[in-house]
């Protein structure tokens, strides 16, 4: 970890040479600082307080190139997602007493803004930023389960489903659906360096992941992880992934029909059913229908207890933004995607493509409204996503 972090003493010398870079820098501390501290309040005030104002001065040096022309392409798309919320979000107040929702989600636009924008600009200016992300998110997520397993297992009275254990986490990975969410994220950085490397430690922190998913019980990003991780290992190794697949397959049908063991677990997240999904889904489909040019605004909420959202990438940002922000939702996943398969970088394109793939797998069933934050969803769909596009340093014209 102190190779992935700068030291003080290099960080107060940013302070003086270099104030882009000292945000950059300070990106990974914030990052990395989700895993380990409390989620709310401390986590957000960190980047309240050690990241906007220092955000805004920089802004008012000039430090930063903000021309349309020097902004890669995602993050334009990123910033037509935030404009069609913010439209919504205006369009939606209609009396005096929603003037502060409409005011709070503004603000929650904003500092996701701000964190798209900033990494977004680390990856355009550092080389390695992308390498010491990962093994930033590798280490911390240890850590972040290391405090889980302590704290839920040994001093709390564990929530059972039936067979099924429905553990929470701890920081970002408190809700049992978020953290499995992220770690999965994890769990392929962890594969990956495992696959090229070849070294046990990266081989336990996949394993580690993995257990923690298991423990939440959450089946939208296991589904995920058991889709993407083949698309990872088949692109390192495609003959090795071909023979392997089919016995698997065969090792799978004989256990779910003996009922035993891991199959037994998996035969009561089976037997759990939708989870209210296809009823949420019913809602916002029936809501999108009122209003589905602009949507309802980011402040809207089911009248289900405990369910105030359709559990739907796609519905939500209906919902919320109406077809304006799906079409927005649409252009920035384009986007991704074509920054990510015209990447010089071949190398890294596994990795990208079975996050991209977990991240979208996970968003059909869990997601909400992407703005939110500072929120688990700046790690579960744009620090994602942004990973996903391979974004690079450009080459300097002599």
């Amino acid at each position: 970890m102190k190779t992935v972090l700068a030291s003080p003493r290099f960080l107060a010398r940013l302070w003086r040479e270099d104030r882009r870079t000292l945000l950059h820098e300070l990106m990974l501390l914030f990052i990395g600082s989700g895993f380990i501290l409390p989620n709310e309040p401390v986590w957000s005030d960190v980047f309240y307080i050690g990241i906007i104002p220092l955000f805004i001065y920089a802004i008012c040096k000039k430090d930063f190139d903000v021309r349309l022309k020097s902004c890669p392409a995602p993050l334009l798309a990123a910033g037509g997602i935030m404009l069609s919320f913010c439209i919504s979000a205006m369009v939606n107040v209609t009396a005096p007493s929603q003037i502060g929702a409409s005011a709070f989600w503004m603000w929650n636009i904003l500092c996701t803004s701000i964190f798209v924008f900033l990494l977004t600009d680390a990856f355009t200016q550092q080389t390695n930023y992308r390498e010491r992300l990962i093994r930033l998110m590798i280490g911390a997520g240890m850590i972040n389960i290391l405090i889980a397993l302590i704290l839920r297992l040994g001093f709390q009275p564990l929530p059972w489903e039936g067979d099924i254990l429905r553990m929470q986490g701890w920081g970002l990975t408190r809700h049992p659906i978020l953290g499995a969410v992220i770690m999965g994220t994890i769990l392929l950085m962890a594969l990956s360096k495992a696959l090229s490397l070849h070294q046990w430690r990266y081989w336990a922190a996949t394993l580690a992941a993995l257990v923690f998913i298991l423990l939440t019980g959450s089946r939208g990003p296991l589904m995920g992880i058991l889709l993407a991780v083949p698309v990872l290992a088949g692109m390192k190794y495609p003959k090795t992934i071909l023979t392997a697949l089919p016995v698997l397959a065969v090792i799978t049908v004989i256990g779910l029909r003996m009922d035993v063991g891991v199959f037994h677990l998996v035969q009561e997240q089976i037997g759990r059913g939708d989870s209210h999904r296809f009823m949420l889904w019913s809602l916002a489909w029936r809501d999108i229908c009122q209003m589905p040019v602009f949507g309802h605004g980011p402040a809207s909420k089911f009248n289900t207890p405990g369910e105030p959202f359709p559990h739907n990438l796609l519905l939500s940002t209906w919902l919320y933004a109406g077809a304006v922000g799906v079409v927005a939702l649409m252009v920035y996943l384009g986007t991704v995607c074509k920054s990510l398969f015209s990447s010089f970088a071949k190398s890294a394109r596994p990795l990208s493509i079975a996050i991209l793939l977990h991240t979208l797998v996970s968003s059909m069933t869990d997601f909400a409204q992407v703005v939110k934050g500072p929120a688990p969803m700046w790690y579960m769909f744009w620090l994602a996503t942004i990973f996903a596009a391979q974004i690079s340093p450009r080459p300097k014209i002599r």
